[in-house]
């Protein structure tokens, strides 16, 4: 199958994920790429009014820098095709939850299928339907059968019963303080909204071995299952020039510093850090979530500070001015964050549920989740242990550049999209 006779519809679903990140990734080696997306706003609306849109319905970031990212320059305006409507209308049931009308989970249902509903006007002239999980109801994935494509359903975090086990160890901290965020239920109609997209698909398209045993775990068929590691954008490029450091060890955590990203377990390791006289700073890029009590000795010390979201070009100087990414989380699909750490040569103490590709000893430390205990030894010994530190960090690096670029994820995707091409030759013969 030449790859310039592939062509694709990609269906992001709602809201943002890195599936427009690998339109454009695909698109560059050749790839015919139509891309089905949420409200792509015309240059006429100000930015300014679109953040004030995002306000409104929560949005604590820039909602236009992200919307912004939907019209990328390698794509023509015809290979774009927005489902604003089906947006708004989810957005709009969101806000009408608070008022208890119906639940989160019902109007995620709605809006999802609408969605899919909206997506179907675009579902044609293509040979595979690239599909988020749960964009592929509301008629699209029929559709797309109709019309002789192969489906791909792209899924990016671990199986909804592995999440529900996961988060449900977090719940139990002492330091969770909101059951928002605590836990993940697969029988929510949500959940099995993702999951019939999964069963229905011709191939799921994964992002980390974590993920692929996650769904193994739970009866999905191994032969269906392919593993595509997204890409580190090129921002990322940047690594530590000198390991050198002071007296003071600096730690780092970027992303939601909430329960499911081990937030009280960072709280409780570095409480223990602390007791034992070790001198150490921290940084926290990125938001404290609802669900998680700061101490006030954390709030009153100057060695921590919680720098709230930043964009990536502000991060990255605080990344290359640290010693030790500690990232413990209870469940992810492949943490971005932890591979963006490692790109820039920080030494890396995770979880095997951050889905990102540490081999323990070597370019990173795996500790046991829900283990604080495992969180304070593993920073211990890197305090101790400058020559570790050192090579972890440049190991590090090397994983990254050698193996996880955005064209090197293209390439693996395109393989993939072939294979299913191949078969469907094969049984048309």
């Amino acid at each position: 199958m030449k790859e310039n006779r592939i062509k694709v519809i990609i269906s992001t679903g709602q809201g943002r994920l890195h599936l427009i990140q690998s339109a454009i990734a695909l698109k560059r080696i050749g790839i015919s790429v139509t891309l089905i997306t949420g409200w792509i706003p015309s240059k006429i609306f100000p930015d300014n009014v679109i953040d004030r849109m995002g306000r409104f319905i929560g949005r604590k970031n820039s909602l236009a820098a992200g919307l912004r990212k939907r019209t990328p320059p390698e794509f023509e305006q015809s290979e774009l095709k927005g489902c604003g409507y089906s947006e708004f209308y989810m957005q709009m049931l969101f806000k009408l939850t608070s008022f208890h009308f119906f639940s989160r989970s019902m109007a995620a249902v709605s809006g999802w299928k609408l969605f899919g509903r909206q997506s179907r006007n675009f579902i044609k002239n293509s040979q595979i339907f690239h599909v988020r999980s749960g964009a592929g109801q509301g008629g699209a994935i029929i559709k797309a059968r109709k019309q002789g494509m192969k489906i791909l359903v792209d899924h990016s975090i671990a199986h909804p019963f592995e999440m529900e086990r996961q988060l449900a160890k977090a719940a139990t901290n002492s330091l969770i303080v909101s059951d928002k965020f605590k836990i993940i239920y697969p029988n929510d109609n949500f959940w099995k909204l993702v999951l019939k997209d999964c069963l229905e698909a011709d191939c799921l398209l994964v992002n980390s071995e974590y993920v692929k045993w996650s769904f193994i775990n739970e009866g999905y068929p191994e032969e269906k299952i392919r593993i595509a590691q997204l890409g580190v954008n090129s921002e990322f490029n940047k690594s530590k020039t000198s390991y050198k450091r002071s007296d003071k060890l600096k730690l780092i955590f970027t992303g939601g510093f909430g329960s499911r990203k081990g937030a009280s377990l960072i709280i409780d390791a570095l409480t223990l850090l602390k007791a034992d006289g070790f001198s150490f700073s921290f940084d926290v890029v990125g938001n404290v979530m609802a669900d998680i009590a700061i101490p006030d000795w954390i709030k009153e010390s100057k060695d921590f500070k919680f720098h709230g979201h930043l964009s990536q070009d502000k991060m990255l100087p605080i990344l290359l001015d640290s010693d030790v990414y500690i990232f413990p989380t209870y469940v992810e699909g492949a943490a971005q964050s932890v591979k963006e750490a490692m790109s820039t040569g920080l030494s890396i103490i995770t979880t095997r549920q951050s889905g990102a590709p540490i081999i323990h000893g070597e370019n990173g430390l795996l500790i046991e989740d829900h283990n604080a205990l495992a969180l304070y030894s593993a920073i211990k010994l890197l305090i101790q242990d400058d020559n570790l530190l050192e090579a972890i960090g440049r190991n590090a690096t090397k994983t990254i550049r050698n193996g996880h670029s955005w064209n090197r994820y293209a390439e693996v995707v395109r393989d993939v999209y072939c294979e299913l091409l191949d078969d469907r030759a094969n049984h048309d013969s």
